[in-house]
């Protein structure tokens, strides 16, 4: 926004569109949150309500970059009032309490993992955790910034735990102290603090961006000050810089200490649950409510289009990949999507029996439940399959927190999103445009408002496209009228991570200069651009899992498919005029792009085979995994085969492999090893990608050999398949074995931040 106040009257015709553009999109979201009615309900708050003319954005740009700082410590001073403070009579000066929220924030339980998150990006918020603690505070900022904050944390706790073990006396008490300028390293706290909070609330409280931004500043200050908790900001506004309603009262030590103590509770619980997920995914990992005849019939319906006169309802689990990611448990996140379809499934059924003659084809994959309606269609269908949506998820929320399945916090009721359309491609865009909703409704594609803010959004991505291809141009990041595959991988894998996105970027592409504003605008554009991608069908669906392999395995994962559907799926839009032509033009790409990865799949298999013994491996695969179940122990030579064929190919760079050992009992601790080792190879290959040349990279095919019958524990050792046109040197091949010592490091953090001890090593 800034860079566009700054253009001269007489710019271009592009600039004047995305003036205009800046404008729709401004009052789309002021008209989705309700901000009017907000300053209808509150009049003192109007003048702090946003304006979406394009000079009073400009104006309240300017007023935060002028004021923002003031602000915020306007809104933290108020705070300390409202909680009975006031700050002639306070025993500190405002940067010493400044302090003390530092230390708050640091110690309280339910914001650790928050503050842990922000303190990552921070280099003097790493510096104050160690600053008495003698073994890293004379530590160089590059020394220092090798350490993630979640170590440093745990060292901090340790080293305060021996100093007070040396003295048990109790602390002196304060001294009244005049309020003094804040030092740098107190602005540097409330910075930090600030970003945390404010990352809450927009999560929390989505009416946050209804105010002019330099208001968000002081709101953000105002809860750091107050409770430390932006949930309270629930139903309440900003009023002469305080909280108005019952819900901006401050929490007491004692109420902090009992929440903090309940989410100590709930961990707990939550690490004697493993039965209920045992019972869980033994019951529904392979579950399936439709049969690959039922697939097929369904896909005949739906590739007839608009003029099947049917209408079709997509559900699918929006979150799968987040969950893959976080929970690091593939079988289970698979089996909660299957609960979630029988729950479905059985509804759809009785709406059958209602409606004898109303004719429903059914589908399901991996991710999605699709229906399709034809016959006597019932008038008010949309209605009820709102409320059997709605149902649905209830009741799949009630069962997944009853048992305790999840973790706390986890808002299993958001998760799967659906719509309802005139053909399948309506109804997948039209479950994704859900995402974008505050309450998680079905939404029907015959909606103006969809059309109207989808149409709005396909101006905003031609937009950000051409603006990009301007500003990389004579880069080989550019592929066409969109952009290499490469950086849709980049950017989707580290959304949010503008310092990392940059790096890896001008890394693999060798750009000399690459603007934040350019990093941030890449991250708006792939974002939107896939959420036009459409639904893959696929008739036959297989369970790709290790729990058959009582004599060992492996299993792989195809880097890069999400990103291959993401570049068709932009380049379906670079060539579409219309909402229309989009979902005729993305389903042409995606099977394309499904094509490619069928032979891609393929060849994996012809490899895994050629490179053992005859019927020495069973290959299982299932969308973008694969696994090979041994039938006899695989040795070290036949791992190496597999990964050399694969290396010496096409796709080399394309796989990651992880094998398992014979002898493994559990059938869950297989599958939990393979995945931790497909988890460590992402985090080795991203690693390498910011310091090895790109094209040797992608020569590597790596896998991880877990020689361990351990879960969280034992050896593992880095195994590489080497295409013969990569020559490493002797410095690059220990480059390798350091990143890979370290990618092990980081993962057993990972998890230790979850509470579960995990300690492998190399090999």
């Amino acid at each position: 926004m800034s860079v566009l106040c700054m253009q001269t009257k007489s710019c271009s015709s592009q600039t004047q569109e995305m003036r205009k553009l800046a404008v729709a999109q401004c009052e789309m979201q002021i008209q989705t949150l309700g901000c009017e009615e907000l300053g209808r309900q509150f009049p003192e708050m109007k003048d702090s309500i946003r304006s979406c003319g394009f000079e009073d954005q400009c104006k309240a740009e300017e007023d935060y970059q002028n004021n923002e700082e003031i602000a915020c410590l306007r809104g933290y001073k108020n705070s300390i009032v409202d909680t009975g403070k006031a700050m002639k009579d306070m025993a500190v000066s405002l940067g010493e309490f400044i302090d003390s929220s530092w230390e708050s924030f640091k110690n309280s339980v339910k914001d650790r993992n928050q503050f842990i998150k922000q303190c990552n990006k921070s280099l003097s918020c790493k510096r104050d955790l160690v600053k008495d603690d003698h073994r890293y505070k004379n530590l160089s900022d590059e020394q220092l910034n090798k350490y993630s904050a979640a170590f440093l944390y745990v060292e901090a706790q340790d080293m305060k735990a021996w100093q007070a073990s040396l003295d048990r006396a109790p602390g002196r008490m304060g001294v009244k102290a005049p309020t003094t300028p804040l030092t740098p390293a107190q602005i540097d706290k409330i910075a930090d603090m600030k970003a945390m909070v404010r990352e809450k609330i927009e999560t929390e409280y989505r009416k946050f961006a209804c105010y002019r931004p330099v208001v968000q500043a002081e709101m953000a200050c105002y809860a750091i000050g107050n409770v430390i908790d932006p949930t309270l900001l629930f139903g309440a506004v900003f009023k002469g810089a305080r909280l108005v309603g019952a819900t901006a009262k401050a929490m007491t030590a004692e109420k902090i200490a009992a929440r903090a103590e309940e989410t100590e509770k709930a961990g707990a619980a939550l690490r004697t649950a493993g039965l209920s997920r045992e019972n869980l995914v033994k019951t529904y990992l392979e579950y399936s409510p439709t049969s690959v005849a039922q697939n097929e019939k369904w896909i005949s319906v739906a590739e007839k289009g608009v003029a099947s006169k049917t209408k079709f309802l997509d559900v699918e689990n929006s979150q799968l990949k987040v969950l893959n990611d976080t929970l690091k448990d593939k079988n289970l996140v698979t089996s909660l999507t299957n609960y979630h379809k029988k729950i479905l499934f059985d509804k759809i059924e009785d709406l059958k029996k209602q409606f004898p003659d109303l004719v429903i084809d059914s589908y399901s994959d991996f991710k999605s439940s699709r229906f399709a309606f034809s016959g006597k269609i019932p008038a008010d269908l949309d209605k009820r399959l709102q409320a059997i949506f709605k149902d649905a998820n209830k009741e799949f929320t009630d069962y997944v927190k009853s048992e305790k399945i999840l973790r706390e916090g986890d808002t299993a009721e958001t998760w799967f999103r659906a719509g309802t359309g005139q053909s399948a491609e309506q109804a997948n865009v039209a479950a994704r445009y859900s995402r974008m909703a505050e309450s998680n409704e079905l939404q029907s594609y015959a909606q103006s408002k969809l059309n109207n803010d989808l149409t709005t959004k396909l101006n905003s991505i031609e937009s950000s496209r051409q603006s990009l291809q301007t500003q990389l141009r004579n880069t080989s990041a550019v592929d066409g009228k969109t952009f290499d595959s490469d950086v849709f991988d980049i950017v989707r894998k580290n959304m949010g991570n503008d310092d990392k996105i940059k790096s890896a970027l001008s890394q693999r592409y060798a750009l000399s200069e690459l603007s934040p504003a350019t990093v941030k605008e890449l991250q708006t554009y792939v974002k939107t651009s896939d959420e036009f991608s459409p639904g893959i069908f696929v008739p036959k669906r297989e369970v790709a899992h290790l729990g058959e392999a009582s004599q060992g395995g492996l299993s792989a994962d195809v880097i890069g498919l999400g990103a291959s559907n993401m570049k068709g799926t932009a380049d379906a839009l670079a060539r579409s005029k219309n909402l229309d032509q989009v979902l005729e033009e993305t389903r042409k790409a995606e099977k394309v792009v499904t094509a490619n990865f069928q032979a891609q799949k393929k060849y994996f298999e012809d490899v895994v085979r050629q490179s053992v013994d005859p019927g020495k491996l069973k290959t299982v695969c299932s969308g973008d995994d694969c696994v090979a179940i041994a039938v006899k122990p695989l040795n070290e030579t036949d791992k190496t085969k597999i990964l050399s064929g694969l290396a010496n190919s096409q796709y080399s760079g394309k796989f990651r492999l992880a094998f398992i050992e014979d002898g493994i009992a559990d059938s869950t601790t297989r599958n939990m090893l393979s995945t931790h080792g497909e988890s460590v190879e992402k985090l080795l290959r991203s690693s390498l990608g910011s310091v090895m040349e790109p094209r040797k990279l992608q020569g590597l095919t790596f896998g991880l050999d877990m020689r361990t019958q351990t879960l969280n524990s034992g050896a593992v050792k880095l195994l590489m398949g080497e295409n013969t046109a990569v020559k490493l040197s002797t410095q690059e091949r220990k480059l390798i074995e350091q990143k890979f010592s370290e990618a092990l490091q980081d993962f057993n953090k990972s998890l230790q931040k979850q509470g579960i001890n995990s300690n492998y090593r190399p090999f």
